[in-house]
């Protein structure tokens, strides 16, 4: 596989991309490998791969037939990634659960780093204007388990970007503040997102 970016603009690629540390073994690298196993995880149905791709089986076809060495040219730059969040998303399931259960037995900590937009409610009402901020903080369980049981269930982005802004304003907003408090944070847009685990 090519440089992995372990940094994403999304919920759930950046979990799979942090799950990828925990690999026991490197996924498939050529083209053609690549396409083999997901359409492995398909059905072997070239229609259902490419939908999910939003791409032809024409396309995946010629992808396929790539040398390995231009697997991530220009040209088939938006293909080729779409191929490699793909495989990230399904290589090694029961690693990526066995590496969850360990985190969260042995205390269920993550760290998170992030930009993002963020929207503010409080007593007097909603903020309009979201706020660019970038933070860097410590999420402990519950919030943990409940970005993982979404994952392994394969809950909608919109899901865990509440999630994420639950345990945004529980660890951060409200830690040095009295317990229910009605100031909240909604996280708007993500610019990039890192867990650490």
């Amino acid at each position: 596989m090519p440089t992995l970016s372990l940094s994403a603009n999304t919920v759930h690629e950046a979990l799979d991309r942090a799950d990828a540390r925990h690999w026991t073994r490197n996924p498939p690298r050529s083209p053609r490998a690549r396409l083999a196993f997901l359409l492995s995880k398909s059905g072997h149905d070239p229609a259902t791969l490419a939908a999910r791709l939003h791409t032809t089986p024409q396309a995946l076809e010629s992808f396929a037939s790539l040398p390995s060495s231009q697997g991530g040219d220009q040209k088939d730059s938006a293909l080729q990634q779409a191929v490699e969040r793909e495989v990230i998303r399904l290589w090694q399931p029961r690693i990526r659960r066995r590496a969850h259960a360990t985190i969260l037995h042995n205390g269920g900590q993550m760290m998170v780093s992030f930009r993002a937009w963020l929207g503010f409610t409080a007593a007097a009402g909603s903020s309009d204007d979201p706020r660019l901020r970038t933070l860097t903080l410590s999420f402990h369980a519950p919030h943990v388990e409940a970005l993982f049981s979404a994952r392994h269930r394969g809950a909608p982005e919109p899901e865990l970007v509440a999630i994420l802004s639950h345990a945004l304003s529980a660890c951060y907003f409200h830690r040095n503040r009295p317990q229910g408090t009605a100031e909240k944070v909604s996280i708007e847009r993500i610019d990039y997102l890192e867990f650490y685990y």
